[in-house]
């Protein structure tokens, strides 16, 4: 038993340095911090939660709207990319200097898409808002919780991606490269190459069925939605704690152990001295050995 609480105090004690702590758990002590009430919020991999399903209603009511949007946002990115190439290059033709070029401004379209990264951040900022017969675009401060709505602005800037294809990167590159006005990119991109502008979109003709509420999120909501999505993108697993599930824990294992062990002249059970690597395996410093739970035998 009193390996067992150095162990769990070895663990709470290194998940307590940080506000949001995410570590590499065995299934057995993750187990064991459940069973004195810490539970975290699974990541990565064991984040299982399913994604919300688009509004399809909604999609031809917008596919115009996030076409012009997207363009906007990646024309901005394409000239913070590109114009200091090209103003080296007229300046300094001879001269022979590597710059981001158009492999960058096609990554970045790659993600724009994806609410969960940075370069689809302006995805989870749209608001659906109905106004008459329209269906507008209203774009928010802050990023908010990706549900139907904000799934339904990425399947429609999927789409538009489908079907104007090369022509995307292609059309921005060439018009930072001519100093061509947005406005002109728009009207290439979304009435010609992706053809969704083409003709006015359909009026709506009555109250939609679904109207989400736009829900911003907690600065910490945003922390451990990037936490999480950065360890889905490599594949990683693990568990969340947050401080505050934390709190008093320690003092809880204090009364959980024997008066004696901790005093002055007072060793662990064992002579065990429990420690965690930067890998989140508790260890005994005096042997170098880990410290692994024995098996309950049947």
């Amino acid at each position: 038993a009193g390996r067992r609480l150095l162990v769990a105090a070895a663990v709470v004690a290194c998940i307590a340095l940080e506000s949001a702590a995410q570590m590499q758990m065995s299934a057995d002590e993750e187990e064991m911090l459940e069973g004195m009430g810490i539970k975290g919020s699974p990541m990565g991999r064991k984040n299982q939660e399913p994604m919300a399903a688009p509004i399809k209603s909604d999609l031809r009511h917008i596919y115009c709207g996030v076409c012009r949007k997207m363009v906007e946002v990646a024309h901005g990115k394409a000239q913070q990319v590109l114009e200091k190439r090209f103003r080296h290059k007229k300046k300094r033709q001879r001269e022979t200097v590597e710059f981001e070029g158009e492999e960058a401004v096609q990554e970045f379209t790659e993600k724009m898409c994806n609410p969960l990264k940075p370069e689809g951040e302006w995805v989870a900022r749209i608001d659906l808002v109905q106004e008459g017969e329209k269906l507008l675009l209203a774009t928010q401060p802050d990023p908010g919780r990706c549900a139907r709505e904000c799934r339904t602005v990425e399947a429609a800037c999927n789409e538009v991606l489908d079907r104007a294809d090369t022509d995307f990167t292609e059309v921005l590159y060439k018009s930072v490269q001519d100093g061509v006005d947005l406005e002109q990119v728009q009207r290439y991109i979304c009435n010609r190459a992706a053809a969704v502008c083409k003709k006015k979109a359909p009026p709506l003709t009555q109250p939609r069925s679904l109207d989400e509420k736009f829900v911003p999120l907690s600065p910490e909501e945003k922390q451990m939605q990037d936490m999480q999505a950065n360890l889905k993108e490599s594949g990683m697993s693990g568990t969340m704690y947050r401080r505050e599930d934390l709190a008093g824990m320690m003092d809880k294992l204090k009364d959980m152990m024997p008066e004696d062990m901790g005093e002055e002249g007072g060793e662990p059970d064992d002579g065990v001295q429990p420690a965690v690597d930067e890998m989140g395996d508790v260890f005994d410093t005096v042997s170098g050995l880990p410290l692994v739970e024995p098996k309950e035998e049947l």
